[in-house]
Order: structure tokens, then sequence, then C-alpha cells
């Protein structure tokens, strides 16, 4: 599975792509691609943080168990 870093440089690809081409309808297919990369990074980003906040958390229940 892709990390979010690998998601957001896809998206910055895209955003290149889409500046480079003279095709409205390629733009247009290029941006909506760089929008749902950056969209799954964000995702993967914030499943991270929580994953994160709980292991914190659990640990310092551990500790105060002790």
């Amino acid at each position: 599975m892709p990390t979010s870093k690998e998601y957001r440089h896809r998206a910055e690809e895209c955003l290149r792509l889409a500046n480079e081409t003279k095709e409205s309808f390629a733009r247009m297919g290029m941006l909506e691609l760089a929008a749902e990369f950056r969209a799954k990074a964000q995702q993967l980003e914030l499943r991270e943080r929580r994953a994160n906040t709980r292991q914190r958390l659990s640990s310092a229940v551990v500790r105060v168990r002790r």
C-alpha cells in the first residue's frame, strides 16, 4: 500500500502534467486525479494520527496502572 508521501508525490506529478497539456479534457482529468491522490494522502495521515494517539493513550494507561 502506498504511503501518504507517495500519494502526495503522485498528486504533484498530476498537477505538473495538467499544467503542461493544452488539452482541456486531459487537464481536467489530471486535476481530478491530483485531488483524489491528495484525499487519499489525507485519509492515511488521519489514520496514522489516530493510531498514534491510541498508542500514546494505551501507554499512559499502562503507566498509571503500575
